[in-house]
């Protein structure tokens, strides 16, 4: 999606509904500007989020919190839409809470966080409450971590809601980063939003709730990859790490964490209960959180594979991984092998591994499903287009709305020679997300292809606008010019 950049317009009005006042943040998904609302003075938080070519419903968060009576513990959300009259600008109006986050308090240390528990479970409950009040609502948070929790005095709030946000965004989206996957379920890592039932939303809350208190209270996290947050590795409990933890606080802790889902609370709204018996012993039994010693994370396999594919060493990386699936028959180790050799381009490496396993590949499970993908991606750049055929279909199967599959599979179409077929499909993309330039560029490949010259020109000519220094593109717009299409 390409990024349509906001500049407020001289008169700092947008649209008929607030005058702009502080951007209070310009992250990779969204501004948020402190604003006051034209119609009453009320000042308010207004997001605009940088996808603008999506549809609204894409665009909208929170929205079951419209028109919700407010919490203590959550961030109003008043109104979302395009703003009038012009409807140009997609917008979701906030409740204005002047704070910082609870990361950034825990990432001053003592200077910004008294170490009590009295505090730190007083912070846990507030957002127990919060997350309590969005299940009764029927909604999920999807995303509980310290960069989405706002802190003021005594007050906390949970903002950014079923989203991701970057650690230094307050309200600006993403769907994914480190920090986010670290504090996600296992059985949802790998999985898409459209994938997630509100049954397994609610339960994987409940997990992440349960890695910010053992984070509260030992100061570090239960795993620091992906894979071992896949594969739930083994890690000490909040007790062994921390030894002023009770015994009652460890347990309740622990059963947040359980691998599967039905052994966790049955609900926030049962965690809020027993938190409070929970909260009283931890008090009783020592009322100052003994900080706990700093010591390195133990690294496992997935840790040093994925920082040999941060470095862009490739093959080390494989063969760590290698090495490990090879021991374990551990599907995350297979999957990281394979990724290794396709990033550096080893596409045939890649295909012969996914092939000499299709036990892995098969397997349903969102390990298997991104394997189907890698593979489908993989016989595409060496154009074997019956074995790319076979897993779009199976690909398109699992999830029939992804835009990146629906791509492949115009691409397929293309190398068929079926490109009437192709163009049918790329149109339908690019009305759905308008300005993409992978959707742009192939258009205007598959209209060449069609002799509508015309056509290409044109999509030519947008795909310039989104990517202004393609040589590819001028290189073909020179063309175009020769023929008189310029």
């Amino acid at each position: 999606m390409t990024t349509k950049f906001f500049v407020p317009r001289a008169d700092r009005r947008l649209g008929e509904r607030y005058e702009l006042v502080e951007c209070l943040g310009d992250g990779s998904y969204g501004w948020v500007w402190r604003a006051q609302r034209l119609s009453d003075g009320a000042i308010v938080a207004v997001k605009i989020p940088k996808a603008q070519g999506k549809r609204n419903e894409e665009l909208a968060e929170g929205s079951p919190l419209v028109g919700q009576a407010s919490h203590p513990c959550v961030v109003d959300v008043y109104w979302m839409g395009r703003v009038p009259p012009e409807r140009e600008w997609y917008a979701i109006e906030m409740e204005y809470f002047p704070s910082i986050t609870l990361a950034q308090l825990l990432d001053k240390g003592e200077e910004g966080f008294v170490a009590s528990y009295d505090k730190l479970l007083g912070v846990f409950e507030q957002v127990l409450e919060g997350c309590a009040h969005l299940h009764r609502v029927g909604m999920s948070h999807g995303d509980i971590k310290p960069q989405n929790i706002l802190v003021s005095a005594e007050r906390v709030k949970l903002t950014d809601f079923g989203s991701s946000v970057l650690p230094e965004d307050m309200y600006a989206r993403t769907r994914e980063n480190g920090g986010t996957i670290l504090y996600s379920a296992p059985e949802i890592v790998g999985a898409t939003l459209s994938t997630r039932d509100n049954s397994s939303r609610f339960l994987s809350d409940i997990y992440s709730l349960g890695v910010l208190l053992y984070h509260l209270v030992t100061a570090r996290l239960p795993h620091d990859t992906l894979s071992q947050v896949a594969r739930h590795v083994p890690f000490p409990r909040a007790r062994e790490v921390n030894s002023s933890v009770s015994q009652p606080l460890d347990d309740y802790v622990d059963r947040c964490l359980k691998l599967v889902p039905e052994e966790r609370w049955p609900s926030v709204d049962a965690m809020l209960d027993a938190f409070r018996t929970v909260r009283r012993a931890q008090l009783q039994f020592t009322p100052t959180r003994t900080l706990a010693v700093a010591r390195a994370l133990h690294e496992d396999w997935s840790t040093q594979a994925v920082r040999l594919v941060e470095r862009g060493e490739y093959r080390d990386a494989e063969l760590v991984a290698r090495a490990e699936f090879e021991s374990t028959r551990d599907a995350q180790a297979f999957l990281l092998m394979v990724q290794a050799s396709y990033r550096e381009g080893r596409y045939f490496d890649c295909i012969r591994d996914l092939e000499a396993r299709p036990d892995v590949v098969d397997a349903q499970s969102p390990t298997g499903a991104e394997l189907r993908r890698l593979a489908l991606s993989a016989y595409l750049e060496v154009r074997q287009v019956d074995r790319a055929r076979t897993f779009v279909a199976r690909c398109l199967a699992e999830t029939p709305d992804a835009p990146d599959l629906l791509l492949k599979h115009a691409s397929i179409l293309a190398l068929d020679a079926r490109y009437e077929d192709a163009a049918e499909q790329l149109m339908a993309l690019h009305r759905r997300l308008p300005g993409k330039p992978a959707i742009l560029r192939r258009l205007v490949a598959v209209f060449e292809q069609t002799r509508d010259t015309g056509k290409a020109a044109a999509f030519l000519r947008a795909y310039q606008k989104a990517v202004p220094d393609d040589p590819w593109a001028a290189s073909k717009a020179e063309y175009f010019r020769a023929l008189g299409l310029a």
